[in-house]
C-alpha cells in the first residue's frame, strides 16, 4: 500500500524542512512525496534535493497560487493507493503511515480516516475543536474534523472529488476548503471514521502568530467558513448560532482570564457574516442565471 503525500506550499522553508526531515523517521517507506511550489524562485530546491535521494519526491515548481489549486495539481501526478494533504508547516509522528497502511488494510469498507491533530510541541490539540471520540464521520462531526493534515483517502475515492479551487490560502475565501471537501467525499456516500487515538502534528496558531496576525487570519478564515455555511445550504437557525458564536466565546474567553484568545473573536464574527452575505449573493445570483 502506497502513499501519496501531497504539499502545497509557498513562503515557508524551514517548515517545509522540518517535514520532510519527520519523514526520514517513519517506520512505514512505502511513499512518495508530492510538493507543489508556488514560490516564483528556487528557494526549496536545495531543500528537495538534500532528501531526493532518500524517498520518491516529484517537485513542481511555480506552481499557480492557491492550495485548494496546487493540491488538485498535485493529485493528477499521484500513483499512491491512499491520498493525503498534509500542511507544510505539519509533521508526521514516526508510526503515523505504519498505523494508517494498518487501518486500511485491516478495514477495507472504510474509504477514508481522519486523524487527531495535535500541537507541535505538546500534547495539547492544536485547535480547540477536535472531537475527543472515534467514530464515523458524518455530515455534523465533518465540521470539527475537515482538517486538511489529518485526512486520508483511499485513491479511488480522492480522484473523484475535487478541491473547490475558490477557497483556500491564496483564494478569494481562505478557510473552509478542507470542511468542504470532506463534507463532498461524504456527499458520495464515503465511509470515512475519525480516530482520536492516532494524531498528527501542526502548530498552534496562538502559539506561533503575533495578536495582530491572528486578528486578520480568524477573520479570514472566518470569512471561508461563513461563506461555506451559505454554500451547504445550512439551515438558519445553525448559520444564527454560528454568527453570534463569537461573542460567546468572548465571554467565555474573558471570564477565565484568556484574553489573547478573545481578541481574535470579533473578527471571527466579522469575518463570519461577511463570508456568509458574500454566499447570499453568489448563490442567489446563480438562481437567476
Amino acid at each position: 500500500m502506497k502513499f501519496s503525500l501531497i504539499v502545497a506550499t509557498k513562503n515557508r522553508v524551514n517548515e517545509v524542512d522540518r517535514f520532510l526531515r519527520s519523514l526520514m523517521t517513519q517506520s512505514y517507506s512505502n511513499f512518495e512525496v508530492i510538493i507543489v511550489d508556488q514560490n516564483s524562485d528556487d528557494r526549496l530546491m536545495n531543500i528537495v534535493n538534500s532528501y531526493i535521494q532518500t524517498f520518491t519526491i516529484t517537485h513542481i515548481q511555480k506552481a499557480n497560487p492557491g492550495t485548494s489549486r496546487a493540491r488538485n495539481q498535485g493529485l493528477l501526478l499521484a500513483k499512491g493507493d491512499i491520498i493525503a494533504y498534509p500542511d507544510d508547516d505539519c509533521l508526521y509522528p514516526p508510526d503515523i503511515l505504519a498505523k494508517v497502511a494498518h487501518f486500511f488494510q485491516t478495514n477495507t469498507t472504510w474509504d477514508g480516516l481522519t486523524v487527531r491533530v495535535m500541537d507541535l510541541d505538546s500534547d495539547k490539540d492544536a485547535f480547540d475543536y477536535c472531537l475527543q471520540k472515534s467514530g464515523k464521520v458524518d455530515h455534523l462531526t465533518a465540521w470539527s474534523l475537515g482538517i486538511g493534515p489529518s485526512m486520508f483517502f483511499r485513491a479511488d475515492l480522492a480522484k473523484k472529488v475535487i478541491f473547490d479551487e475558490q477557497m483556500g490560502p491564496g483564494a478569494t475565501w481562505v478557510g473552509g476548503e478542507d470542511t468542504d471537501y470532506l463534507l463532498h467525499c461524504l456527499d458520495r456516500d464515503a465511509a470515512i471514521y475519525y480516530d482520536f487515538e492516532l494524531f498528527v502534528r501542526h502548530p498552534q496558531p496562538y502559539a506561533i502568530y503575533t495578536s495582530r496576525q491572528l486578528a486578520w487570519r480568524e477573520f479570514t478564515y472566518g470569512r471561508g467558513f461563513g461563506y461555506l455555511l451559505k454554500k451547504r445550504n445550512i439551515s438558519l437557525s445553525i448559520v444564527l448560532y454560528q454568527l453570534v458564536e463569537p461573542i460567546i466565546l468572548i465571554g467565555k474567553y474573558i471570564a477565565t482570564g484568556n484574553f489573547r484568545y478573545a481578541l481574535p473573536c470579533p473578527g471571527i464574527g466579522l469575518g463570519r457574516v461577511l463570508g456568509y452575505w458574500e454566499g447570499v449573493q453568489k448563490f442567489n445570483q446563480r438562481k437567476f442565471l
